[in-house]
């Protein structure tokens, strides 16, 4: 039980720390990591908000993800 709440507190962390670097690279104009960074640490908070059963953090973050993946797919596709 204990190697289970120790492997949430680190998804928590790599989410959040995920999502800072994102900010950061949108902020710096770093076209498209920043989409993909953002896309990753969004992901790694859904699956807290799964874990946590927390409703507003799981609609929030799948709208998220919809977005991003909307930009991953018009990036790959050269739209």
């Amino acid at each position: 039980m204990v190697s289970q709440t120790r492997l949430w507190i680190f998804i928590e962390w790599a989410a959040t720390i995920t999502l800072i670097i994102g900010v950061a690279l949108t902020s710096w104009n770093v076209y498209p990591a920043n989409i993909y960074m953002s896309a990753l640490g969004n992901f790694l908070w859904f699956l807290m908000a799964l874990h946590w059963k927390k409703w507003s953090l799981i609609t929030i973050q799948t709208f998220i993800l919809i977005l991003y993946t909307s930009g991953m797919i018009k990036i790959m596709i050269g739209a």
